[in-house]
Order: C-alpha cells, then sequence, then structure tokens
C-alpha cells in the first residue's frame, strides 16, 4: 500500500468514525457509554492523519506511488461508503425465528435448571408504569411478589408476526404478534432478542412497526418450554416513533 492510499485511509477512517459519533448514528453500531471513546478515537486518527500528511509533503513523498496489481483506492470504497450509506439499526427483520432463548433466560429450554422465584422490589407508582422489556421479562419469569398479577403496564418495542416458526406459545400455538427489542452488550456484533408475547386484538398492525402497548401480564406464561416469553393481554396501544436508542 502506497503513502496515499495509506494517509486517505487514515483520513476517512477518522472522520467517518468522528462523524456517525457526532450525528448520533453511532447509536446504530454501539452502547451510548462508547461515546467518548469513539470521540477520542476520531479526533486522534484524523490527527495522525493529518501528520503524516503533512510530513510527506515536506519530504516531498506527495505524489502517488504507481504499485502493480489490484488499485488500491479499492481498499477506501468500504469506510468511504460509510460517510454516505448509513444502515438502518436492527429490528424486525433481524429477530430470528424458531425456539430461541430470550436473551438473559438463563436456562431457558435447555434443561439447565433456571433460578428459583425472589422477590423484586414494587412497581414505580403511577397508572401502569412504562418497564424495560428486560426488566418485565425478569419478573414475569422470576417474581414471586404478584406485583405483575395487581398492576397493568407499558412497554415499548416493534412488531414481530410469529404465524412462520414463532417460539412456542403456552397453549402450544405459533400464531399471533410479538413486541420485540434487540439488546446489546457493546455492539450489534452480540446481538440478541427479547420477546413478550401480545395477547388480544390488535387491529392490523404492520409487521416491525414501533408501539407503546398497555396491559397485563398473564400469570406464569413465561416458562421454560416456552423460552420464559410471557404473555400480555393487551388493554391499549399507539404508535410511536422509534427510539433514537433502540437497543435496549
Amino acid at each position: 500500500m502506497n503513502r496515499v492510499t495509506q494517509n486517505l485511509l487514515l483520513l476517512l477512517i477518522g472522520g467517518a468514525t468522528l462523524k456517525i459519533t457526532l450525528d448520533g448514528t453511532y447509536l446504530r453500531y454501539v452502547k451510548p457509554g462508547l461515546y467518548p471513546y469513539l470521540l477520542i478515537s476520531g479526533v486522534v486518527v484524523l490527527a495522525l492523519a493529518a501528520v503524516a500528511i503533512g510530513r510527506d509533503i515536506r519530504r516531498g513523498r506527495a505524489q502517488p506511488q504507481h504499485d502493480r496489481g489490484t488499485p488500491q483506492w479499492l481498499l477506501l470504497a468500504p469506510v468511504a461508503g460509510l460517510l454516505l450509506i448509513v444502515p438502518p439499526a436492527l429490528g424486525a427483520a433481524a429477530v430470528q425465528s424458531g425456539t430461541t432463548p430470550q436473551a438473559g433466560s438463563i436456562g431457558a429450554g435447555t434443561g439447565i435448571k433456571t433460578p428459583h422465584k425472589i422477590t423484586f422490589g414494587a412497581l414505580p407508582p403511577g397508572d401502569a408504569p412504562t418497564m424495560r422489556m428486560y426488566d418485565l421479562i425478569d419478573r414475569a419469569s422470576y417474581d414471586n411478589s404478584g406485583e405483575l398479577d395487581r398492576r397493568e403496564i407499558t412497554v415499548v418495542g416493534f412488531l414481530v408476526r410469529t404465524d412462520d416458526g414463532g417460539d412456542i406459545r403456552t397453549d402450544g400455538s405459533q400464531q399471533g404478534w410479538d413486541l420485540a427489542r434487540v439488546v446489546i452488550t457493546c455492539c450489534v456484533a452480540d446481538a440478541q432478542t427479547l420477546r413478550i408475547h401480545l395477547n388480544g386484538d390488535l387491529g392490523r398492525p404492520e409487521d416491525g412497526a414501533w408501539i407503546s402497548v398497555r396491559g397485563k401480564v398473564v400469570h406464569d406464561s413465561a416458562r421454560p418450554e416456552n423460552y420464559m416469553t410471557p404473555t400480555l393481554t393487551v388493554t391499549e396501544l399507539h404508535p410511536v416513533q422509534a427510539p433514537s436508542q433502540s437497543y435496549g
């Protein structure tokens, strides 16, 4: 790789990293906590590119060297593409069908002994408080306080149709709708899916649409044989905009 290609590659990598960090699109790839590291990395790589370019100009090495073989500028295309094309965050198209364990459902459907029921704290005050899907699944799976039997809750996610190869349900069916979220530990490379099954009249929703759902969790519906997928009986729903931080 000649010096001009090396310098341009550094410049594009630094610029792309800084761009997706400052405009917020980095949230489609990694967790929010990595923001300062991405910002510093982008600045440092751009600075290195500027130093290298300046040094080569002073030494008279700025002219491209004509190497034989594959055109080296092709190495720049993937990085340049990141400046022009922003892939969407993972959504309904990324949700795996079939009997896949929930993210965080310890031993679900694997024959591994799951934790005993434990007592969680009280739900937040108010009428139908909003819960993270991860917390809802944990409560439905392992909480013995009875809070979910007494209270309605609100949860936000995107819709996934389960007619074709959906997770096994407590009633043995594979039809209906799930509300789903994608969760990441660090980045999209380790993405996993969270799901709750929706029971009730949803009208004619669109697959992949983001909605806010209010309802009551069906008692003891999250079980090892259905991969700890609770069922929520819907009392109210309305469409919402996809959040800027869609992983959660």
